[in-house]
């Protein structure tokens, strides 16, 4: 039987889980969908079935999937919670089985050899596979139509351990490149455009860090080391998996995309934190790296340990010299923002174009976001589509106009939780204009919890579900 949920602010509000599966065949529209779009919007974040304890945290919960498929101009809504073992398991017995990122050592007798696997952070499409992300569990496939067939995902039995919740799939050559750092070692792989695995490499890196994402270009990949460090030996000792360590300092690996450890170049400089790069360019001898990072955090903050402290998070770019070795950064706005989505056919490559989170409010805490920006990196400026009181915006997921628009010529699609109402709507922003009105906006009868990614497949990628 199911208990009340414990009072605390990550199961409230914005995060209070959905406790329903449903579909909506046909939602109220204000406006006008752009015929344009034309394929499914794929998002995952994390809704508990059941929770363990009050030591619950907002990157718990298990993975449910939102998906809204575009048709003809009509849409279609469903929600489904991803299938993994835990899921399941939980069901089964309906009650929480497993302690969280708090309390990882506890969980019932019964599931002691039961994969924790959320799927909970991310959902991806490559080689005709939709696959929901955690970077402490594998990837689960997860039949993109109904959403309830799942199965863990092993690329052809290559692949038994966890994956990175951010790959990157480079737009020219298909290839998808990613990492495994939840383990003994930090392995980098690299898959085809077809999901065959054709380069794996061990490196060795200097000490065990919350790696959440990185970034490539066209011939490297930039691996970002912040000093949030995570040791299992920890839990054994009753303490806790993360530790903030400043004396560590921040440090970049930058390593060609088909190299090793021997070929790496090192950067260091003052202890920072980030979660999500923006996009990384070559300029000749020269690396650009854009990310949202925290760089006023005390020395002495205790990771995850206040939910009531969150820090700021900074546009900011880094240029890494690769023949002086000389690395350069730049805070490039004072707004707090987070959730940065590019147009994904410039990956890697020279961009201009970033949309993200934003929080206009200052009286708001940085964990709320009430706007969403967007930057024109060349030609500095900003716009900012504001969305008023008690109104918090997810992730934006660009969508572009065509195959060969222009960068930056399409469309923003982003759910917006209102407060006041207790529900979501999906808001559709013309990416070029996003200070203007919502070009559409779909209204849902209930809430989507705050969450953190997803994906656009056109239908040209696949059958879309109806």
């Amino acid at each position: 039987m199911s208990k009340p949920l414990p009072n605390i602010m990550f199961l409230q509000g914005m995060w209070e889980p959905l406790m329903v599966e449903c579909d909506i065949h046909d939602p109220i529209v204000i406006g006008n969908i752009p015929k344009e779009l034309q394929g499914t919007f794929y998002r995952n974040g994390p809704n508990p079935q059941y929770v363990y304890s009050a030591n619950y945290h907002m990157f718990e919960g298990d993975g449910m999937i939102h998906a809204l498929t575009f048709y003809n101009g009509q849409v279609h809504y469903k929600n489904r919670w991803v299938r993994t073992a835990k899921f399941l398991a939980e069901r089964k017995a309906r009650k929480s089985l497993f302690g969280g990122m708090r309390d990882l050592m506890q969980c019932d007798e019964s599931v002691k050899n039961c994969s924790r696997n959320t799927a909970n952070t991310n959902v991806i499409w490559h080689h005709n596979k939709l696959l929901a992300l955690n970077e402490g569990g594998q990837p689960v496939n997860v039949d993109a139509h109904d959403l309830t067939r799942c199965e863990t995902y092993t690329f052809n039995q290559l692949f038994d351990r966890s994956m990175m919740a951010h790959p990157k799939i480079d737009p020219i050559t298909g290839e998808m490149i990613f990492y495994s750092y939840f383990g003994p070692d930090f392995s980098y792989y690299i898959a085809d455009q077809n999901g065959k695995l054709h380069y794996q490499q061990q490196i060795a890196m200097p000490f065990k860090c919350m790696m959440h994402d990185f970034a490539i270009t066209e011939n490297f990949s930039i691996f970002p080391l912040f000093p949030l460090t995570w040791d299992h030996h920890r839990i054994m000792r009753g303490e806790q998996i993360f530790k903030w360590e400043p004396n560590l300092n921040t440090r970049f690996a930058i390593m060609p995309r088909y190299g090793n450890e021997n070929e790496m170049i090192w950067f260091e400089e003052q202890a920072a934190l980030g979660f999500h790069v923006v996009n990384a360019r070559e300029e000749q001898d020269k690396i650009i790296l854009e990310m949202v990072v925290m760089d006023e955090i005390p020395r002495n903050a205790i990771a995850f340990a206040d939910d009531n402290v969150p820090y700021i998070n900074y546009l900011t770019r880094w240029i890494f010299d690769l023949k002086t070795r000389k690395i350069f950064k730049e805070r490039l706005d004072s707004m707090n923002v987070e959730f940065p989505r590019i147009d994904e056919r410039f990956i890697g490559r020279n961009y201009s174009h970033a949309y993200m989170n934003g929080t206009s409010n200052k009286n708001l805490s940085p964990l709320f976001f009430d706007s969403i920006i967007h930057y024109d990196l060349k030609n500095q400026m900003k716009k900012v589509h504001h969305f008023g009181e008690g109104i918090f915006p997810l992730e934006p997921i660009f969508v572009p106009r065509s195959s060969n628009a222009k960068e930056g010529d399409g469309f923003l699609l982003s759910y917006v939780y209102r407060e006041k109402l207790n529900r979501s709507d999906l808001v559709i922003l013309d990416a070029q204009h996003v200070d203007a009105e919502p070009l559409a906006v779909i209204q849902l009868p209930h809430r989507v919890p705050f969450g953190f990614h997803g994906c656009w497949v056109g239908s040209d990628s696949k059958s879309t579900s109806k």
